[in-house]
């Protein structure tokens, strides 16, 4: 518990000395002095430097992380292709990349990424998190092929791409971005809802992330909406591509473009965000969250958000907070790196504990 403490310091504050460490933490000074000689001797701290602290015959050692204390790595699959980032344990950025979409497999395809990932920087990739864009069995940890997809998802699994690899849905990733950095962090339950080129809701209450039995909870695409699912409501709407079952970003943000100007592109816009708010609004009469935030390429849009708004207002049962999310650059990579720092930093303190 004591190296956790220590090392849970160092990833937040960086450069630190004992002192510093027994201050914030509340642990005794010769607790701390064991932990830190214990986490130097495992690799995991390396002294940097002295510096006077200003009392008379007392210098400070600094610590800070080892370089080779370990990476990690998190990517991002879905239409566009394959998008990687690698980090130290800090988070700092070591290797960035993104690989457009090909002909191999997709198995193939993010293996690759990640072997090339992992040459950045130095010591032990210690986690790696993979998004995609469709569902994940929480416990096979192998993606889910929805009828009708048109995601990358071949046979994905976990276990296929190595060791300490974590496997998520990207709309539970980016509720994870919002959740720790974003627009839910005060929240005691929210619901996050990615409007893009597929549709789908992440659920938290409290810290709990509601997943369902076989990974398919806020699969919003395929409820019923007038007879038919909402996807397909979307697309007789016009908001649907031709060559694919998913939703016309393009097509979505041209009428959002024209509403100001176009009646004609005014009443689409309003039609589209009674559609899609009827949907949250059903959303908010199961689980009734504080809030709901709007994410995606689509969803983040503020004449969207508002035509939202007024839907859920209208046709919820109580009072709901309805915004946009603010983690608006890859919220879904940026939640899979917090994942995999998270189990990044648990592996180098087991690590440690069996040096």
């Amino acid at each position: 518990m004591t190296d956790r403490a220590v090392l849970d310091h160092v990833f937040v504050h960086g450069r630190t000395t004992r002192a510093e460490l027994a201050a914030t933490t509340g642990i005794s000074k010769p607790t701390i002095s064991e932990s830190v000689r214990r986490l130097e001797t495992a690799g995991a701290l390396r002294a940097t430097g002295t510096d006077q602290t200003g009392r008379r015959g007392r210098i400070a050692t600094f610590y800070e992380l080892a370089a080779d204390a370990g990476r990690v790595v998190a990517v991002e699959v879905n239409q566009q292709g394959v998008r990687t980032i690698t980090t130290d344990l800090i988070g700092t950025v070591l290797a960035t990349e993104r690989r457009p979409p090909g002909n191999r497999p997709v198995t193939t395809a993010v293996r690759n990424a990640v072997a090339t990932a992992a040459e950045a920087g130095s010591g032990p990739v210690r986690a790696i998190a993979i998004s995609v864009a469709n569902p994940v069995d929480p416990v096979t940890q192998e993606v889910v092929a929805l009828p009708g997809s048109p995601f990358p998802e071949g046979t994905l699994r976990a276990d296929e791409i190595g060791r300490d690899v974590l496997l998520d849905n990207d709309v539970n990733f980016s509720a994870l971005a919002e959740r720790r950095e974003g627009a839910a962090r005060e929240a005691k339950s929210f619901a996050y809802v990615y409007i893009g080129a597929g549709l789908g809701v992440s659920l938290y209450v409290g810290d709990q992330l509601v997943r369902g039995a076989h990974g398919l909870a806020g699969e919003i695409g395929y409820l019923d909406s007038s007879g038919s699912t909402l996807a397909s409501a979307l697309a007789d709407q016009g908001f649907g591509r031709s060559d694919a079952p998913s939703l016309d970003i393009d097509a979505i943000s041209t009428t959002l473009d024209q509403a100001a100007a176009d009646t004609v592109a005014a009443e689409r816009l309003r039609l589209l965000g009674v559609t899609l708010g009827r949907a949250v609004a059903a959303i908010c009469t199961i689980v009734d969250p504080d809030l709901v935030l709007l994410g995606g390429p689509a969803g983040s849009r503020p004449d969207l958000v508002a035509e939202i708004r007024r839907t859920v207002r209208a046709a919820a049962p109580g009072p709901v907070q309805v915004e946009a999310g603010t983690v608006t650059d890859s919220a879904a990579l940026r939640g899979a790196l917090l994942s995999a720092l998270d189990h990044g930093r648990d592996r180098l303190v087991k690590a440690v504990a069996e040096s």
